[in-house]
């Protein structure tokens, strides 16, 4: 087993700031969003674009998926193009990575 480590001036572990570009409200099971979120939107127009063709920006660019249950994802008033960074200890195994998030903040629309 391998240690736990973590950075000095952060306790939450990583993180990963990013710009939301697409929100799905998964309802299989207990009701979920699942977030996607870009480092950075500033070269690239996504406008218009299809949940498949953000999801292929996502691979391409560092992108990230979140699971947030509803009672954060209402907490957090998140909406597309809000900036957030996503404090987290695991990153699933998907393409993009799905975070394992214990903290998510709203620094910016």
């Amino acid at each position: 087993m391998g240690a736990c480590i973590q950075q000095e001036n952060d306790s939450s572990g990583e993180r990963h700031e990013g710009i939301i570009v697409d929100i799905e409200k998964d309802t299989f099971g207990e009701i979920k969003y699942i977030v996607l979120s870009l480092p950075s939107v500033e070269d690239i127009d996504i406008s218009g674009k299809s949940r498949e063709e953000l999801i292929g920006l996502a691979q391409e660019n560092d992108g990230v998926f979140y699971h947030l249950s509803q009672e954060a994802y209402e907490e957090l008033d998140l909406e597309i193009g809000k900036r957030i960074i996503g404090y987290y200890s695991a990153v699933g195994e998907s393409n993009p990575p799905v975070l394992l998030t214990d903290k998510i903040e709203v620094i910016s629309q």
